[in-house]
């Protein structure tokens, strides 16, 4: 398995924004550090808690500071900008970080960036679908091509500077359905789920849970001929991340923080993508439930690696744990959580990669 952070990034509108930039920065610098392996950075343009509105930007600064780590746009919006423009971008920005880039995109979930850029949700969909499509040539094509579809048209166009990578490789979160993850499964794309899916839900009907994410990358890769192990292995999924001594140290530090976070949350609506029951009202998805039932992953090194293991085998395996960046606790404290797993959580992990390769290998001898 692979460790990395994903960041809205979330931070509070009461605080200094440069502060709070120069934060994340300075946390890309410090997963490199601490061994990480990837960092992803959101957009957004409006709610006042998630205040990047150019991910670009902010990897390529981070770039500038870093030489290993891989950084991804966690994601550009696909329905708010020409997705020529954003092939171009990306592109170049695959130069700058020396092909360290993570092309991410989606479908802009936030419900307060629709109203602003006045798109609902069917056309950001159609948006979406048609974007990706244009992304994919573009970024492969190397002879001009023309496109005309319902969104967007142009003709005769290619990239002055292709992308590094050879064959860079797109990502695709999904939020509201099963859709993006499909997609993923058919074309090859890793799939990204957002940090408060739970992994079951029993009675919500329309809103899909981990292991349906899972299932939907199977199928597509099926229906494609791909290898859905593969498929598996791509999946990055997200959660809330924060180890201590103990638990009950670990809730007793990030329970005022969490509360204005999810009070956010709940006010954009987005409450209802976290219940596993659809009866459950909003005022019961309290700080003690959503770590029992999204889960979360709370607790000492070792309660923190048993609960990884369960969300591994409850959803049917993923390739990628990305950690939330969060603001609940002072910087000392957050840096704490964050040297307790890389230094104890993450080993064991290979360690278990390392058995199971060490058993391959002893099978295959004995063939």
């Amino acid at each position: 398995m692979r460790f990395g952070f994903f960041a809205m990034p979330e931070h509070y509108p009461w605080e200094s924004w440069t502060l709070a930039y120069d934060r994340d920065i300075a946390r890309m610098v410090q997963a490199e550090r601490l061994g990480f392996e990837e960092f992803w950075i959101g957009e957004h343009h409006s709610g006042g808690y998630e205040p990047v509105p150019v991910p670009e930007l902010m990897i390529a600064k981070a770039s500038a500071l870093t030489s290993r780590i891989q950084l991804g746009t966690g994601v550009i919006n696909l329905p708010y900008h020409d997705p020529f423009l954003v092939a171009e971008r990306m592109a170049f920005l695959d130069h700058l970080t020396h092909g360290r880039l993570l092309y991410g995109v989606g479908g802009g979930g936030l419900p307060s960036d629709r109203a602003l850029f006045g798109i609902d949700s069917e056309e950001a969909r159609g948006r979406m679908q048609e974007a990706i499509d244009v992304i994919e040539r573009v970024l492969a094509a190397r002879e001009p091509i023309s496109h005309q579809g319902t969104y967007w048209q142009f003709e005769a166009r290619r990239l002055q500077v292709p992308p590094y990578q050879p064959a860079p490789r797109l990502a695709v979160a999904g939020l509201t359905g099963t859709h993006n993850f499909n997609l993923c499964g058919e074309r090859g794309y890793s799939a990204l789920s957002v940090y408060f899916t739970p992994a079951r839900i029993e009675a919500n009907p329309g809103i899909p849970d981990l292991v349906a994410h899972g299932d939907a990358l199977v199928e597509g890769a099926q229906a494609s001929g791909l290898d859905p192990a593969d498929a598996r292995a791509q999946w990055r999924i997200s959660r809330e991340v924060y180890v201590a001594n103990s638990r009950e140290e670990a809730l007793d530090d990030i329970r005022a923080g969490v509360e204005a976070s999810y009070d956010y949350l709940r006010r954009l609506g987005l409450g209802a993508l976290m219940k596993r029951d659809a009866d459950t009202p909003d005022a019961d998805l309290t700080f003690e439930w959503m770590v029992e039932n999204i889960p979360w992953i709370i607790g000492s090194p070792e309660q923190c690696i048993d609960q990884i293991g369960q969300l591994h085998d409850a959803v049917g395996g993923f390739g990628t744990l990305l950690i939330n960046c969060r603001d609940w606790v002072d910087d000392a404290r957050y840096q704490r959580s964050l040297e307790l797993f890389a230094r104890r959580v993450m080993p064991a992990f290979r360690e278990r990669e390392h058995q199971a390769l060490r058993r391959a290998i002893a099978d295959d001898a004995l063939e």
